[in-house]
């Protein structure tokens, strides 16, 4: 474990007290795995020093695989069980660690073990939005050593860059930020992204609001019905007019998709439709997903643009929230107030991105304006 680990104080600080502005008298839930309890358990702690009341709700890694093992019938106990449901519904703020640690074995199962997990993190948003509770969803919950190795990434140093970029960032300026960019991105009409690496894309924007996690659930998120946020936080994505990209995107950031990693993608776009495209790494595995995809897995349908100073480049699960970068995704965006029905995403990122939005400049080769 190296230092940055060991030191979970510092997370639950940043969670409980930045992230999720746990006040005296509430209640907090905290839901782990076994493989986040470290973490978990200091978010405890933490809350109780700030005056909060929290309880903890965790999942066995070994009990959940023997469970699989002895009542493969998954459907009938998989989900939330209705004493959680009402659990979580009398809370007042929730921290979710997802899992569970082994998850290229979890989507390896069969389709009829496998389809009742599907769609979990999900159902505690659902449930946070209907609840109104604000969540913080922790991506650490995803760093596990199997999930690493899948990917091909040290499972310490994902954890780590992960725990910085929790801890280090400051939460108000990645807030100023997203209202910068969003403000632009749901006033303009057009947007180009163009690259030192020959991207160069043009699409439309409709006026759609954008959806900025700057990793607290504020005020204004919960009039909006937006009521979990992410840590590490530092995105800002909107839906884009489907059919208007035109263009070609290069990657210089890996991908990290459920089912592989990518990297070295070169996307070419016409009438918001991909075209054609090529993989320097993983191309078998994004061809596979493609081909399974249902329709309009082919157009153009979101943007993002990264604000996480704090972030390395090409961190898994966050790639699109280092600071600078653009990510652009194929797939359904209804989500994001978009109009694409398609249970699918694949995305290409873009570092030292240079955007502008009507000609007005949001970003000059990786650095917010």
């Amino acid at each position: 474990m190296t230092p940055v680990e060991a030191t979970p104080l510092a997370v639950a600080q940043a969670l409980v007290g930045r992230a999720l502005r746990a006040r005296r008298g509430e209640h907090v839930a905290i839901l782990t795995w076994t493989h986040t309890l470290p973490w978990a358990t200091a978010c405890v702690t933490e809350a109780r020093r700030v005056g909060a009341r929290p309880f903890l709700l965790v999942e066995d890694e070994s009990a959940f695989w023997r469970s699989v093992d002895v009542a493969p019938a998954t459907r009938r106990w998989a989900g939330l069980a209705p004493p959680i449901a009402s659990a979580l519904s009398r809370a007042d703020a929730l921290l979710y660690f997802p899992g569970p640690a082994d998850r290229p074995r979890l989507h390896a199962l069969p389709p009829t073990q496998l389809a009742p997990f599907l769609g979990t993190d999900d159902e505690w948003q659902r449930r946070a939005r209907r609840a109104r509770i604000r969540g913080i969803r922790c991506l650490l919950g995803f760093a596990s050593d199997p999930q690493a190795e899948h990917w091909g990434v040290p499972g310490a140093m994902w954890r780590s860059q992960l725990i910085r970029a929790i801890t280090e960032p400051d939460y108000a300026a990645i807030a100023r930020a997203g209202e910068r960019v969003a403000r632009l991105l749901a006033q303009g009409r057009e947007l180009r992204l163009t690259a030192a690496n020959g991207t160069d894309l043009t699409l439309r924007l409709r006026g759609r609001r954008p959806w900025v996690d700057d990793g607290v659930v504020d005020a204004a998120d919960r009039r909006r019905g937006r009521m979990t946020a992410t840590s590490p936080p530092g995105s800002v994505v909107v839906a884009v007019e489907e059919g208007s990209a035109t263009g070609t995107v290069v990657a210089n950031r890996p991908s990290f998709l459920p089912s592989g990693r990518v990297g070295g993608a070169q996307w070419e776009v016409d009438r918001g439709r991909l075209r054609n495209y090529w993989y320097t790494e993983g191309s078998e595995t994004f061809e596979a997903e493609f081909a399974a995809a249902p329709r309009g897995r082919e157009f153009v349908s979101l943007f993002a643009v990264g604000l996480n100073g704090a972030l390395a480049p090409g961190v898994p699960q966050a790639e699109d929230e280092e600071g600078g970068t653009a990510t652009v995704a194929i797939g359904g965006n209804t989500l994001y107030g978009g109009r694409l029905r398609c249970r699918y995403l694949s995305w290409i990122t873009v570092g030292e991105a240079t955007i502008a939005v009507d000609g007005h400049p949001l970003a000059d080769r990786g650095k917010i304006l």
